[in-house]
């Protein structure tokens, strides 16, 4: 199993069209089978069969139909500690997968022209390996930034099957 890994707090993330995305760069290239920089992605995510694909194949975790705002996005391991006791959603069934343990999150409108190292970027790294991956969410709380949505990692030995819904809207209301 992998092992714990500290939990990154990223503060201040803006959702580009309404949404956030965390992904392997590395395996969505492999994955379209060529480079994807200056691709649109998101018109092909949005308009083909593509990005439920790219869900299901754990290669990226879509969220989708947030208000707009800066948000903290927390990334931990199962075994950390909720930053608070109850979340107001919960979207269980996600998996993802990386080998090199380099992920990215970022603002979906940034799939518009598709460049892995674009400066408003977040890097995030945690073991290799496949998880299972709960997506939690939480109103704002005093002094914090519009909401915090939790990505829940579960160390997996395997390929976890999927079972979430890549439609789902997660906006906090």
């Amino acid at each position: 199993m992998t092992e714990v890994f500290p939990a990154v707090h990223l503060t201040g993330c803006f959702p580009e069209a309404h949404g956030f995305a965390l992904l392997d760069p590395a395996r969505l290239d492999r994955h379209l089978g060529t480079d994807s920089t200056g691709r649109d992605l998101l018109e092909l995510f949005t308009t083909t069969e593509a990005g439920d694909a790219v869900a299901r194949e754990g290669i990226a975790l879509p969220l989708t139909g947030l208000a707009e705002g800066c948000y903290t996005m927390l990334v931990r391991h199962v075994a950390d500690q909720a930053p608070r006791s109850a979340a107001t959603l919960s979207s269980p069934g996600w998996i993802l997968g990386s080998e090199t343990g380099s992920l990215l999150l970022c603002g979906i409108g940034h799939l518009r022209d598709w460049r892995p190292d674009h400066p408003a970027h977040r890097r995030v790294t945690v073991p290799s390996g496949w998880y299972a991956i709960e997506v939690r969410g939480h109103p704002q709380a005093e002094g914090s930034d519009d909401g915090t949505y939790e990505f829940v990692l579960t160390p997996a030995p395997a390929r976890p099957t999927f079972r979430a819904d890549p439609a789902r809207q997660l906006a906090l209301l």
